[in-house]
């Protein structure tokens, strides 16, 4: 009898620890995620506004409407390569049709994610030094039409997205280690017609807490 319930606690512990390794696995494999960048002359590169501007077929003011699609789209060598199906919700157009004003639109962003295989976790690509578009921040976007896929994408990469309200903490930290991308951000932000737009936001931010803080004495009052 004793002998049998030694392999009846040992036949627990190792269903117990086999349980606890899957559990860990699964874990480790939804939240750890190693960004990498893939480099080298695949987009064309602008020095001021009217260069971005003339690079693009659509340049809008807009913030994402729903959770970005990931698409692979792997090479015949099963090389990686992909793009998230983002769907945006437009307030202005600052160049193209206008009647995309207060539409949503699907466009590609320059990103993608893949999984490890038996490693835990995934590898998030981005092309040139691109960062993703952050839920509820608002962005001044460069988007040109590619006959090939139907549809907007980001043109040139990170030259192609700039946060407006402040909040993309990621687009920020990448803006301060690139000088020429830094630049651009500054000739940008400096067009009256942008300019008064990312004031807008900043506006708009810095007077949140304002507006929490009436919302909040309201209530106690009553």
């Amino acid at each position: 009898m004793g002998v049998l319930k030694m392999k009846k606690k040992f036949l627990v512990s190792c269903t117990l620890i086999f349980v606890l390794t899957v559990v860990a696995y699964i874990i480790a494999d939804r939240n750890i995620v190693e960004t990498k960048n893939l480099h080298g002359g695949m987009m064309m590169s602008y020095d001021n506004y009217e260069e971005r501007l003339e690079g693009s077929d659509l340049v809008v003011i807009a913030k994402l409407a729903a959770d970005p699609e990931n698409v692979l789209t792997p090479y015949g060598d099963g090389y990686p390569d992909g793009h998230h199906l983002s769907k945006i919700k437009i307030s202005d157009v600052i160049k193209g049709d206008e009647n995309f004003a207060e539409t949503e639109i699907e466009i590609r962003e320059p990103y993608f994610t893949i999984d490890k295989g038996i490693a835990p976790g995934k590898d998030e690509i981005y092309y040139g030094d691109y960062t993703k578009m952050e839920q509820g921040n608002e962005y001044l976007l460069f988007l040109s039409w590619v006959e090939e896929w139907g549809q907007h994408g980001i043109a040139s990469a990170h030259e192609g997205k700039f946060n407006l309200d402040g909040k993309d903490q990621a687009e920020q930290k990448v803006i301060q280690q690139n000088d020429k991308l830094r630049n651009l951000q500054m000739a940008i932000f400096s067009e009256e017609e942008i300019a008064k737009f990312k004031e807008l936001y900043l506006k708009d931010e810095e007077s949140a807490p304002n507006r929490f803080c009436i919302l909040f004495l309201d209530i106690f009052a009553l």
